[in-house]
C-alpha cells in the first residue's frame, strides 16, 4: 500500500486540521448574513483578519519546504509574499475591496502550490487537500461579500 505521501490519499490529521480550518470562514460568513450588527462586524473583520493569517500560513509551507532541500532562494520570497499581501490587504478600509483583495490572492497561492506540485515539489494530497480548502475560502469570502 502506498504511503500517503506518494499518493493522492490524504492523511486524517492534515484533513482534520484543514477542515477545522474552514470553521472561522464559515463563522463569519455566517455573521456576516445575521443580521445583527455586532455579528456582521465581527464577521467581517474576523473573516478578512483570518484570511490574512490563513494566507501567511501558505506562504509559510514553502519556507519550510526550501529549508528541506536545494529549491531555488526564490521560494523564500515567495513563502513571504501571500502574508505581506495578506497583511497589505488588512489596510484597505472598505471590507468589500479588502475581499476582493483576498479572494484572488487565495487564487493566487493556489496557482503557485499548483505549479509546485507539478514540479513534484510537494505531494500530491496536500495539493488535493489544499484545492478542496482554497475553494471553502474562497466561497465563504464570497458569501461576506454578498452579505
Amino acid at each position: 500500500m502506498p504511503s500517503p505521501s506518494s499518493s493522492n490519499q490524504i492523511p486524517d490529521m492534515p484533513a482534520l486540521l484543514g477542515w477545522g480550518g474552514l470553521v472561522p470562514f464559515g463563522l463569519a460568513a455566517l455573521g456576516t448574513h445575521s443580521g445583527v450588527d455586532p455579528l456582521v462586524l465581527y464577521g467581517f473583520i474576523g473573516g478578512t483578519a483570518y484570511g490574512a493569517i490563513i494566507l501567511s500560513f501558505l506562504g509559510a509551507v514553502h519556507w519550510g519546504l526550501t529549508m528541506q532541500d536545494d529549491r531555488s532562494p526564490y521560494w523564500y520570497v515567495w513563502s513571504v509574499t501571500p502574508g505581506l499581501l495578506g497583511f497589505a490587504s488588512l489596510l484597505i478600509f472598505d471590507v468589500n475591496y479588502r475581499i476582493m483583495a483576498l479572494i484572488p490572492l487565495f487564487g493566487l497561492a493556489w496557482s503557485v502550490d499548483y505549479q509546485a506540485a507539478i514540479r513534484g515539489l510537494i505531494p500530491a494530497w496536500y495539493m488535493r487537500l489544499r484545492t478542496l480548502l482554497t475553494a471553502g475560502a474562497i466561497i465563504s469570502l464570497a458569501a461576506m461579500f454578498l452579505a
